[in-house]
């Protein structure tokens, strides 16, 4: 454990039961609060979902472990479930069974006592299926997926009282394999902004994002669907500002090495008719299964924004581990630092990893990321708190990395001149660039060229308006690469 005479802190906890992992967390006032899945195995092997609460210094101040009172295992996941604090200063979480076909809405007071356990019986198939919940003032709207007989998914939002019955439902199938809500987030008083996930193939590595405003009582108010493979990539979660400015955070196709498609993370903003206003990639690239992702925003004091989740490090020829990452960034998409941070044991075997489900900020602007760590075979809940410029021990604080480049070398081996461009641009890349492509900030193709050799030259169309818009290289590796330009005439 670091710890120093600002209290920023990165630490290791144990709690009263043998724990598995941490999957969500929510900071208010001085208080933190941990979910996820623990285990018992005092007397017999039980599997449920802890609630955990803390002071700002790690202190344990109450718990509570869940059990199906049917004797089923409680799951959660960092994807799916969640827990908020509601308006009368208890606490409603998602959980679902492993081998029951339910979701759970858990009711609890401040204390972590269950008020309630309310039972959705929903999905046709046996399936952990997403399910996640946002407060109302009638009660709460929960959404996710519902398995169909033919083993796809549809959407649904279903709106519930303040004891989980339910109001109206509504379910959404944008294609025929399968559709997802992955995020509703409050835009005004009575309006919400929900983002969909749609796959097109039965691999599941091709799909299209889809956003909708909706009113309190399930009306459509607006709908926005994108291209296939577009640049909004696939979203994973809406952050709405203070002034009301709606930010996309997904993942994106960045390329494809032989035939594993490459991803990373990517934020855009929308404007009022939620068309892109700019995109920003950053972070490692990686397969989907690399998990290299953001899974909880806030923010900042200073009216910026933080994101916490986990990425991987590879130091040398010691194999590459896993490390929580906290990326710090404006409205208008600009890095401002990041951090990546190990889990606190030593020596940092592969075995020591950890990711961040959660953050939030303190009145003090310190920093909360919460999630699991592990030494070894043995899980940990993982707190560490950082100051607003991103400092963990102030006694001595290296610089955070402000990144605005992707991590990748290849990347960092090709360069794109002038920018902004006028009537056209020039690519040097390390290695033979056999097709140069332009396209709009949706996806669409406006010109595609071929080309010989690590350089190339690019003639704008003369009536291409001002703007962003996308230059997808492609080499002779297989590569296939999109950097953003600028165009003003």
């Amino acid at each position: 454990m670091v710890q120093s005479q600002s209290g920023t802190f990165n630490m290791a906890k144990s709690l009263p039961y043998p724990l598995g992992y941490v999957f969500h967390m929510i900071v208010y006032e001085d208080t933190i609060v941990s979910y996820g899945v623990g285990f018992n195995n005092n007397i017999e092997w039980k599997q449920g979902n802890f609630v955990a609460k803390f002071d700002t210094l790690g202190n344990l101040l109450a718990h509570n472990f869940i059990l199906d009172t049917k004797g089923d295992l409680l799951n959660t996941n960092n994807a799916w479930g969640n827990i908020i604090r509601t308006a009368d200063g208890g606490f409603a979480a998602i959980a679902a069974t492993v081998y029951r076909k339910s979701a759970f809405l858990i009711k609890m007071a401040n204390d972590l006592h269950v008020e309630f356990i309310k039972e959705y019986p929903d999905t046709v198939n046996l399936s952990n299926f997403f399910y996640k919940l946002l407060e109302t003032p009638e009660g709460y709207l929960l959404y996710g997926s519902i398995q169909r007989p033919d083993f796809y998914t549809d959407g649904f939002i279903r709106h519930v009282d303040k004891q989980g019955e339910t109001i109206w439902i509504k379910n959404f199938d944008f294609s025929q394999f399968s559709t997802t809500v992955v995020n509703v987030q409050k835009k005004m008083d009575s309006t919400y902004i929900a983002s969909f996930v749609s796959t097109t193939n039965i691999q599941e590595n091709t799909g299209f994002s889809t956003f909708m405003v909706l009113g309190i009582n399930g009306d459509e108010l607006g709908l926005w669907q994108f291209p296939v493979e577009s640049v909004v990539g696939g979203n994973r979660k809406i952050i709405v500002t203070n002034e009301g400015e709606t930010l996309a955070y997904g993942i994106f196709k960045i390329g494809i090495v032989g035939s594993t498609p490459q991803y990373q993370s990517t934020l855009l903003k929308f404007d009022d008719q939620l068309m892109p206003v700019w995109v920003s990639h950053f972070g490692r690239i990686g397969s989907l299964n690399a998990s290299i992702l953001l899974w909880d925003f806030a923010p900042a004091i200073d009216g910026h924004y933080i994101g916490a989740g986990e990425t991987l490090v590879k130091d040398g020829n010691d194999p590459t581990r896993r490390t929580g990452w906290l990326y710090k960034f404006s409205t208008d998409g600009d890095s401002i630092w990041e951090r990546k941070i190990n889990a606190p044991f030593l020596p940092l075997y592969y075995t020591n990893s950890g990711f961040f489900a959660g953050v939030g900020v303190l009145g003090s602007g310190n920093i909360i990321a919460g999630g699991s760590t592990n030494e070894g075979n043995t899980q940990y809940c993982w707190l560490v708190k950082v100051t607003n410029d991103g400092c963990l021990d102030t006694l001595f604080c290296q610089p955070a990395t402000a990144v605005t480049q992707p991590q990748n070398r290849q990347w960092q081996e090709l360069d794109i001149y002038p920018i902004p461009a006028s009537s056209g641009f020039n690519i040097t890349y390390s290695t033979e660039i056999i097709q140069v492509s332009l396209l709009d900030t949706q996806g669409n193709l406006l010109l595609k060229q071929q080309n010989s050799g690590k350089t190339a030259s690019i003639d704008l169309p003369t009536s291409l308006p001002n703007g962003f818009y996308f230059a997808e290289i492609q080499d002779k590796n297989g590569y296939s690469i999109r950097k953003k330009i600028c165009v003003v005439k």
